[in-house]
């Protein structure tokens, strides 16, 4: 029979793998270069940024896109690549390639999904420099 006093550590002993797991399920934004149109993705291992900011800042940007219709003009050739990751957990929660476009705002398309989004002129500098860190 376990005594009562020593009942509260047994319940933090176990608990405390439970705390330190949700705490360090590590985000990271990975920055690629399309190749051959969306055949491959050439990824730089300095190009992962891991600052709570800029993964905040970028889903907050994600949060406000709307989606649109295929654009019927749009180049072949993605101009970058972003996916956010929790890589701990082997999960991909954003997979968008980057068209940008001559009036400074830009198109998002997530090709497993077939869906694409438009970013306006300031969402899309905010985009390029949470990028370009």
């Amino acid at each position: 029979m376990i005594k009562i006093k020593k009942f509260p550590w047994i319940v933090l002993l176990l608990m405390l793998p439970v705390i330190f797991s949700g705490c360090s399920a590590s985000e990271v934004i990975r920055v690629g270069t399309p190749v051959n149109g969306m055949e491959a993705i050439k990824f730089d291992k300095e190009n992962e940024i891991k600052d709570t900011k800029s993964i905040e800042a970028l889903r907050a940007i994600i949060s406000e896109v709307r989606e649109i219709e295929e654009p019927k003009d749009l180049d072949s050739q993605p101009d970058t690549f972003f996916s956010l990751d929790r890589p701990k957990e082997g999960i991909a929660e954003m997979w968008l390639y980057v068209y940008y476009q001559d009036d400074g705002s830009s198109i998002l398309y997530n090709n497993g999904a077939n869906l694409y989004f438009a970013l306006s002129e300031e969402q899309t500098n905010e985009l390029r420099s949470i990028l370009k860190q």
